[in-house]
């Protein structure tokens, strides 16, 4: 993983809000990595889910005590905070190509949904966590300099950055159910999809002439090619903005 290995985050100053303690490692043979701990925990939590992860969880794991693993991370807020930041750093943001930043920022925020959708509850992690470790900052310049090489001026590419993670947070939410859990009795997204589609034709209408036109295309609706609708709605309107 390109961005992975270049990203250690050994070189680079905490940021403002780091919960993992800065300590220098031990000196024995048996060391106990963070990156050993974040390996662990990602595990645990694509097999267990987030509400199963926990310090002794992932201690038992590697066979060594909680208060180990809390020497090396501070805190379980400091481990949510190095696995999201790992999870960022899978997602692979190619060089710069100015003939091609449009199609490039499509194949980060195609990258990104991927790499989420990949992970059990990571989507969980990314609500109200700002990201600032050593693969997030990475990513974010990178996406920058695809931005800025192609003349997008500097404060519109800040936002286009923001925006497109948000983008796909905001679709990855919505096909996760990442944002909360649904009743229990409701069904599968696909059926649920052929039911309110039913309904809506079934309205009256001279009352909802526009639903019941539309109905046989709520069934219909694939997430990858909204997904798609989505990016090029947004990169030809920064595209535009760009330009103007």
């Amino acid at each position: 993983m390109p961005e992975r290995a270049a990203a250690s985050g050994s070189d680079l100053p905490p940021p403002p809000w780091s919960r993992a303690p800065q300590r220098p490692p031990r000196r024995r043979r048996d060391l106990l990595t963070q990156e050993a701990i974040v390996d662990a925990a990602l595990a645990v939590l694509d097999e267990d889910g987030l509400d199963l992860l926990s310090m002794r969880h992932v201690a038992r794991t590697l066979n060594v005590s909680a208060a180990a693993l809390y020497w090396h991370i501070g805190s379980k807020d400091g481990l949510l905070d190095l696995i999201f930041d790992r999870v960022i750093g899978e997602v692979d943001v190619p060089d710069p190509d100015p003939g091609r930043w449009q199609e490039q920022l499509k194949e980060v925020a195609r990258g990104t949904r991927s790499t989420i959708l990949a992970h059990r509850d990571v989507i969980r992690l990314s609500i109200g966590r700002i990201p600032m470790g050593p693969h997030a900052v990475r990513h974010a310049d990178r996406v920058l300099a695809i931005l800025r090489t192609a003349g997008v001026p500097d404060a519109l590419a800040v936002a286009a950055q923001q925006l497109l993670i948000s983008i796909v947070i905001g679709v990855a939410i919505d096909e996760t159910g990442g944002g909360g859990h649904p009743p229990a009795d409701q069904p599968p997204p696909h059926e649920a999809a052929a039911l309110a589609s039913d309904y809506l034709a079934s309205l009256p209408s001279d009352r909802f002439p526009h639903l019941v036109a539309v109905a046989d295309h709520i069934a219909s609706a694939n997430a990858d090619e909204r997904f798609e609708l989505l990016l090029d709605l947004f990169v030809s309107g920064l595209a535009q903005r760009a330009r103007s």
